[in-house]
């Protein structure tokens, strides 16, 4: 059950796919959800097109889905609300409150970067604005380097919690994504040898590929048992499974609660495995998570 942002005809809508029953493009969920309401409950209500409006309505996501693809499939004008164009497919979220990146959460990658693995998350920020979705084009300014993609697991939050502890912190998770924590290697390591924050390196405009879709959690049967896939050109760079994370999606929730609210439609990326390699001008990009999809983007020097 995957939740994703499109844009048709020059709006932005919110889609979902479930097996055959939702065509071969997805379901507009954006009007199957108005209908859901006008109909079945009697109320009419603005239209839903921003995934970050759907999270902080609706806390409970797959018991809001499941009644309206019940409603669906009853529904005198089904057809109508099947996509019977490819649209063009957004970032799941554009504008999440807070991106939250886990830094050398596998062994593998911490010691590939000269550190000792940590024995406490940690944690980063990246901001909205790096933000692009499937097929977008990676901008890698030529005077910054070397620059690297990154792998990651990203869990959306889809209810609010302050201060949650490990054994409460998945009721917080509305579902998974796949996030590419473009990174500009040589930055980094010049902050990190005069002792200054990683900002500049992980933070330049088309830095978050994010998408394809919102997986929804009761559909990934476990988060941390999940094969993951970097390829550049079809060369395999990145390959691992989250069971290597060292600190768990509870523990990350749990230390990252402690100190900021967590609320619907911030994110937090689990950090990258090892197997880091630098861009070129034209490559292509193909990230997989099991069960999740693929994140594809090109990259262009700039």
């Amino acid at each position: 059950m995957q939740l994703f942002q499109f844009r048709l005809q020059g709006r932005v809508q919110l889609g979902l796919r479930f097996g055959q029953q939702t065509g071969r493009f997805g379901l507009n969920f954006t009007e199957t959800l108005q209908a859901f309401q006008r109909e079945a409950l009697g109320r009419e209500q603005p239209a839903i097109e921003r995934m970050e409006t759907f999270l902080d309505e609706y806390l409970d996501l797959n018991t809001v889905v499941q009644q309206v693809l019940a409603f669906f499939q009853n529904y005198h004008g089904k057809a109508e609300l099947l996509l019977q164009e490819d649209p063009e497919i957004l970032p799941p979220l554009q504008r999440p409150g807070k991106i939250l990146c886990i830094g050398k959460n596998y062994v593998k990658h911490a010691e590939e970067t000269g550190s000792k693995p940590p024995t406490a998350p940690v944690y980063f920020g990246k901001v909205a604005d790096c933000i692009i979705g499937p097929n977008d084009t990676i901008h890698m300014p030529r005077d910054f380097g070397r620059v690297d993609p990154e792998i990651e697991l990203a869990v959306v939050i889809g209810k609010p919690g302050f201060q949650v502890k490990q054994d409460q912190a998945m009721d917080l998770v509305a579902g998974y994504t796949i996030l590419n924590d473009v990174t500009a290697r040589d930055l980094q390591t010049k902050a990190k040898d005069t002792g200054h924050p990683w900002f500049a390196s992980k933070n330049y405009a088309t830095f978050c590929p994010l998408g394809p879709a919102i997986t929804l959690k009761e559909y990934v049967h476990d988060p941390h048992d999940l094969e993951m896939v970097l390829a550049v050109n079809g060369e395999v760079r990145q390959e691992e499974n989250t069971k290597q994370m060292i600190f768990s999606i509870p523990v990350l929730i749990e230390t990252l609660s402690h100190q900021l609210p967590l609320r619907p439609g911030d994110i937090i990326a689990t950090g990258t495995p090892h197997g880091i390699s630098p861009l070129a001008d034209g490559d292509v990009l193909e990230l997989s998570i099991q069960g999740l999809g693929t994140l594809k983007n090109t990259v262009r020097a700039v």
